[in-house]
């Protein structure tokens, strides 16, 4: 995993309604190529107002990155893909 990418996404959250966020795929497995998409995991902060955010945190990422992002939210995850990003997920912010 980048560190650049890790810390750009971290500084990015800083000051947006998220509690936690995690890296996995290829980029947390090391395995990326240059067309490789950054998958994202958060935790959100339900206190504070998100609505319309979520979509431009991931616009916001994909801009910074310069790549494709799938921002996903704890809530949404499915009980079946769940085991398998918990077996591979990278904690890269928490505030």
């Amino acid at each position: 995993m980048s560190k650049e990418i890790s810390d750009k996404i971290a500084n990015c959250f800083k000051n947006k309604p998220v509690k936690k966020a995690f890296l996995f795929g290829s980029v947390s497995r090391n395995e990326e190529d240059e067309l490789s998409d950054v998958d994202i995991l958060v935790e959100l902060d339900y206190s504070q107002t998100i609505g319309l955010g979520f979509v431009r945190m991931k616009l916001e990422l994909e801009d910074l990155l310069k790549r494709k992002v799938d921002l996903l939210t704890s809530n949404s995850v499915s009980k079946y893909i769940k085991p398998f990003i918990d077996s591979e997920k990278i904690l890269i912010y928490e505030k």
